[in-house]
């Protein structure tokens, strides 16, 4: 049994929160899993539907992908709240990031863990969980170092000027919509990726039932590439999973043609699986961006999105959800030539 569910996260403003409920593959028993939790006001949302839809106030993991304020905002009132056997994330202020500023909230979280008896470990590519369901497969201790130099130095520099300012006019989704898929621009991943926090991301492919998910957080083209490198070496199959998550809600920096083309496989039309976009409901030209989810469309992979709601992804052995249907697929996007 399993049941994967990416909550709606981030009133106004982009957000991840992503539950796990699963029978352990070494028959351990059944697991609930939190990768990130949002912004400081989607915590008590996670709690509650762990509480409600787990019938449990017991999670075996929480992980925070890395500690950017839509994905560790929450996780406090998750540790508070829940009785959290143990706390996954990077610890910056240890690894040379003591002066970055997101260093302050990792501290104040493993703080919390600490007063509740929550043990904390760090995720690094390599590390597996749960009866081997949870595979790390990024970064690497030695990528992470050089990411944490890339943030010191960044953080003394001022920031660059944007080479393109994208329209900041509201438009509907309906005004974004296709009636056919356009052809794909070749290539496309060209230009800047996204910062080395992001990258720093952790890589996750979990594994239950023969039904693979790769979680990517916020990661970029390198991560994720460095992360193929070790699956491909380590036997771990994360080629053309069952369902991916599109990372850093649909941003054009954090894809590829030639990405895509190694993790899904070429331009096909054949469905091969399907990927899911976390997204507040405020209209952004540019998450998710149309070239982005046009793109994983078009090798075999239809979209969706959090804006629209909860999604669950889940085994057919799952308990039943009433008030949950099946979504209709969605449609192609305008691709704008400033996406980024």
């Amino acid at each position: 049994m399993y049941e994967i569910d990416f909550l709606k996260a981030g009133d106004k403003k982009d957000a991840d929160a992503l539950c796990l409920h699963f029978d352990r593959p070494d028959g351990g028993g059944r697991a609930i899993v939190v990768i990130d939790a949002g912004w400081q006001d989607d915590g008590d949302s996670v709690v509650e539907f762990v509480k409600q839809r787990y019938g449990s106030s017991s999670v075996d993991l929480a992980i925070v992908s890395h500690p950017d304020g839509d994905h560790i905002g929450g996780m406090g009132k998750v540790i508070r709240e829940l009785d959290v056997a143990e706390l996954l994330i990077h610890r910056l202020d240890q690894r040379g990031g003591s002066s970055l500023e997101a260093s302050s909230a990792i501290a104040d979280l493993v703080q919390v863990a600490g007063e509740r008896g929550t043990a904390v470990g760090e995720p690094f590519q390599g590390d597996q969980y749960l009866g081997g369901a949870l595979a790390v497969l990024g970064p690497s201790p030695d990528y992470y170092a050089e990411l944490v130099s890339e943030q010191i130095l960044r953080a003394g520099q001022k920031a660059p000027a944007l080479l393109a300012a994208l329209s900041k006019s509201v438009r509907a989704f309906a005004d974004r919509a296709l009636d056919a898929l356009p052809v794909e621009e070749v290539p496309f991943g060209e230009g800047p990726g996204p910062g080395p926090r992001n990258n720093s991301s952790t890589i996750i492919l979990f594994s239950v039932e023969n039904f693979r998910t790769l979680l990517t957080g916020d990661a970029g083209v390198p991560a994720i590439e460095a992360a193929l490198d070790f699956a491909a070496s380590s036997g771990l199959d994360a080629l053309a999973p069952d369902l991916i998550q599109i990372p850093h809600h649909g941003s054009r920096r954090n894809a590829s043609s030639a990405l895509l083309n190694r993790v899904l496989g070429a331009i096909g039309g054949v469905s091969l699986g399907s990927a899911f976009v976390s997204v507040s409901g405020k209209e952004d030209p540019k998450h998710p961006a149309g070239k982005v989810v046009n793109a994983y469309k078009r090798r075999g992979y239809p979209w969706n999105w959090t804006a629209g709601g909860s999604i669950c992804r889940r085994s057919s052995d799952a308990p039943p959800r009433d008030d949950y249907f099946p979504l209709p697929e969605m449609p192609p996007l305008e691709e704008l030539p400033d996406e980024n």
